[in-house]
């Protein structure tokens, strides 16, 4: 399996199972064997590669929709922020 077929499965999964931002606030994913590892390591302690910068919750925001105001996680289809109400534009692409 390539890297980026593994990073396609993470990426896949982590969409799949919404882990709390809490939890995904203290993990990291190892690019390299896919190990979760606590988010202060740098090193991954299964196969010893150097690991991400961004936490999973860093990733999992780079890939959806938020709010402009107070960055609330949206759906796609969202017209008003659920949390703040702020009015929304047209939707990412």
């Amino acid at each position: 399996m390539t890297r980026q077929q593994m990073e396609q499965i993470r990426m896949e999964s982590m969409k799949q199972y919404g882990f709390g931002p809490e939890t995904m606030k203290q993990l990291k994913v190892c690019a390299n064997c896919g190990a979760t590892v606590p988010a202060e390591k740098q090193i991954c302690g299964e196969c010893g590669s150097r690991l991400p910068r961004k936490t999973l919750y860093q990733v999992y925001l780079n890939l959806h929709r938020r709010c402009p105001v107070c960055e609330t996680v949206l759906s796609d289809n969202a017209i008003f922020c659920p949390q703040c109400g702020t009015m929304l534009t047209a939707k990412r692409k």
